[in-house]
């Protein structure tokens, strides 16, 4: 796939990055998608351990890091970090192999947490299998899903193996709880059901697959290990396979794995649920299909090369030719301030080496990284809010987070951002972020409302700005000299308060 336009270059970025800083999309328009990929690969992944210590070293203050921390952390690595790729599934994977930090020990363990994030950045071009087992053996996951110390059942004491993680692993992380086509269409049964990919039985079969395994340390950082006293060696029957008696619980895992993998189910569940949360909430059956052959066989035998399934995500026809109805997701609220802050190259003040705003993240926006409120992440994936949505028979997840409270709490940031005082090119606060406007306050100073509107078009909507906006943002503008930075704060707050920023689709 070759850049053809800005707008190509721009929708691309916007789609696999935390958003186009300025000048990126220029230099990738008329370049092959596919260099830019493989360069990606190949950046070295951003640690979020190691700046979460930078960070804590930075604060100069607490005896380990905080949540706060951690994304002040993460927030160093979405605006600055070359891996823009990594970085951007790792966040999708993190909203499918949910772990949070809501969890009442993992609050304490932010340097353990941020550690559950490089894991998912690690294995983001890996094979699924791999991504799975390490899933699956993380302390953070173990702690999170209560598989830690998970014992064979007692008859004598009636204890039965904890079905928490087994459920998981079933529901959301693999097979989903019914069996679908390749599409991901539901397969139904003679009365027009949707047929369960698995039953009760199956789950107490592998809740006693999961047991023995417990932490190899004390700051949840290296895999569990197998505590063989404690593993279930009975033979067990799960999802239609044969568990002999006497098997190690690494041996068994390494079965379920294998198992998890080839299901017919698994790669249209999951290949559905990475491409509603990197391009659009409503992929066409055709869309599924494509992106789950590619799971299936990545045309050198392989199944489960994310690599190649990314990459069909992300180059897939439909993404760039749809209409809107169809190839379009509403921004995350903590991704579109990421986003706005990267296209007006923000720097924080005072010389500071890292961000020392975590962007007051437990009020503004409903949301933070790994900080769902339950293993079902911020939104369920088939949410469809009653109205137009429903009505055409749409979803819109990410809208299940969003009441009024929050709309006034991000508008009212994203003013905040824009404000004259975060305009001061000296950048002397190294608490803040500062904006670069000053191209925009230049096309204000000459009243050149045209450029304005088209500089606004470029950075934020892929070079197409709706014309209802350009309208209502000529109109706004009177020419009155008032200080340009003013009009920059107001016109641009237009702008990005619009539905029209804060939906991703297909414009073109």
């Amino acid at each position: 796939m070759k850049f053809d336009s800005f707008n190509h270059a721009s929708r691309w970025l916007d789609l696999s990055t935390f958003g186009p800083k300025p000048s990126q999309a220029e230099a990738l328009n008329n370049t092959f998608a596919k260099a830019w990929f493989d360069e990606q690969i190949a950046f070295p992944a951003s640690s979020h351990m190691s700046q979460c210590e930078k960070q804590f070293n930075a604060q100069g203050f607490g005896k380990k890091p905080s949540r706060s921390t951690r994304i002040r952390a993460w927030l160093d690595i979405a605006l600055y970090a070359d891996d823009q790729l990594r970085q951007r599934v790792g966040y999708a994977l993190s909203q499918i192999f949910v772990a949070s930090d809501q969890d009442a020990t993992l609050i304490n363990q932010s340097t353990a947490m941020a550690n559950y994030n490089d894991l998912l950045c690690q294995h983001a071009f890996g094979n699924y299998r791999d991504l799975l087992t390490a899933v699956s053996l993380s302390p953070v996951m173990g702690q999170y899903l209560t598989m830690v110390g998970n014992k064979k059942g007692d008859p004598a004491t009636g204890r039965r193996p904890d079905e928490n993680y087994a459920r998981e692993i079933l529901q959301l992380f693999s097979v989903g709880l019914y069996q679908r086509e390749l599409d991901g269409s539901y397969v139904l049964d003679s009365s027009g059901s949707p047929t369960p990919c698995y039953d009760e039985k199956d789950i107490q079969e592998l809740a006693r697959v999961m047991t023995g395994w417990n932490f190899s340390d004390s700051e949840f950082i290296s895999p569990m290990i197998s505590h063989e006293n404690d593993h279930d060696r009975g033979e067990k029957h799960i999802l239609g396979h044969a568990f002999a008696k006497n098997v190690s619980a690494v041996q068994e895992m390494d079965k379920v794995m294998d198992i998890l993998l080839h299901h017919p189910s698994t790669a249209p569940n999951i290949c559905k649920n990475i491409i509603q949360r990197l391009t659009t909430s409503n992929p066409s059956s055709d869309y599924v299909r494509r992106v789950a052959d590619v799971f299936v066989d990545n045309g050198a035998g392989e199944t489960g090369d994310l690599k190649s399934v990314i990459w069909a995500v992300l180059t897939d026809d439909e993404v760039y030719t749809a209409p809107s109805h169809s190839m379009s997701k509403v921004r995350e609220p903590w991704l579109s301030l990421v986003a706005v802050y990267r296209a007006l190259d923000a720097q924080p003040g005072g010389g500071s080496e890292v961000v020392e705003t975590d962007l007051v993240y437990l009020k503004t926006c409903n949301q933070y990284p790994l900080g769902s409120p339950s293993v079902f992440n911020f939104y369920l994936p088939d949410y469809a809010p009653k109205g137009v949505v429903s009505n055409n028979n749409l979803v819109a997840p990410e809208l299940q987070i969003i009441d009024w409270a929050h709309i006034i709490n991000v508008h009212n940031f994203i003013y905040g951002i824009l404000r004259l005082s975060l305009q001061d090119i000296k950048k002397s606060s190294n608490k803040q972020l500062y904006i670069n406007v000053e191209l925009f306050k230049d096309l204000i100073s000459k009243k050149d409302i045209d450029g304005f509107v088209e500089e606004t078009s470029l950075r934020f909507f892929n070079g197409n700005m709706p014309e209802p906006l350009k309208h209502v943002i000529r109109e706004q503008y009177d020419g009155m000299n008032l200080n340009p930075g003013k009009w920059v704060q107001r016109l641009l707050f237009l702008a990005l308060s619009s539905p029209y920023f804060h939906v991703q689709e297909n414009r073109a």
